[in-house]
C-alpha cells in the first residue's frame, strides 16, 4: 500500500505541475490567478465529500474492513481531486481564456 500512496503523490506533482504549466499568457494575470486559485480550491471539497462518501459506503459494507476504507477514500477523493484539476484547466484554457483573448507568443530567439 505505501507504494501505491507514493505513486498517487507523483501523479498529484506531475499533475498540479501540468495545470500551472499549462496557464495561457494573458494580459490581466490577476484574473488567471483568481482562476487558477478557484479551480484548486473546489478540488478540496470535491475531495473531501467523494473520500468520506467512498469511505463511509465501503466501512458500511465490511464493518471488520475500515483500514481498506480509508484506503479506498484517500484515493477516490485524491482521484475527484485530481479530476476537478483536469476539467477546470481545460474550461481555463478553452472557454475563460480562448485564444482570442491571449497574449501572442513571444518571438523565438535568434541563435
Amino acid at each position: 500500500m505505501p507504494f501505491v500512496f507514493l505513486t498517487f503523490a507523483v501523479i498529484v506533482v506531475v499533475a498540479i505541475s501540468a495545470f500551472f504549466g499549462t496557464s495561457p499568457r494573458v494580459a490581466n494575470r490577476r484574473a488567471l490567478l483568481a482562476v487558477n486559485v478557484a479551480i484548486l480550491a473546489l478540488s478540496i471539497p470535491a475531495a473531501a465529500v467523494v473520500g468520506y462518501w467512498i469511505y463511509t459506503d465501503a466501512a458500511a459494507l465490511k464493518s471488520g474492513g475500515r483500514g481498506m476504507a480509508a484506503y479506498f477514500g484517500i484515493m477516490s477523493g485524491g482521484s475527484a481531486a485530481l479530476f476537478v484539476v483536469a476539467v477546470g484547466g481545460l474550461l481555463r484554457n478553452f472557454l475563460i481564456f480562448p485564444r482570442s483573448k491571449r497574449l501572442p507568443d513571444p518571438a523565438p530567439g535568434h541563435a
